[in-house]
């Protein structure tokens, strides 16, 4: 059991790494939006792999709050980004 959360650490740190690429070469504001919302989402499901490893579920409440703020903040940052590309 041990190789699959090996397997799967190892394709999250490859996913974060092609969103952090996206969010430093990204072309627009929501791009970048966007790419730091799925490398927080990463960040969220590399801390569920680990509680499932260890199975020890004491920070699935910190998880869910952290994932909610992330959504939050990001629909916030696209609805100002639209609001600024309507007024020009």
């Amino acid at each position: 059991m041990g190789v699959v959360f090996s397997v799967t650490f190892g394709m999250l740190c490859v996913a974060g790494l092609l969103s952090l690429v996206r969010l430093l070469r990204g072309r627009g504001t929501l791009d970048r939006i966007v790419a730091l919302d799925v490398f927080i989402t990463l960040i969220v499901a590399a801390t569920c792999v680990d509680m499932g490893l260890n199975r020890d579920g004491s920070n699935i409440a910190l998880a869910a709050a952290f994932a909610l703020l992330a959504f939050i903040g990001s629909v916030s940052a696209a609805r100002l980004v639209e609001r600024r590309e309507s007024h020009r």
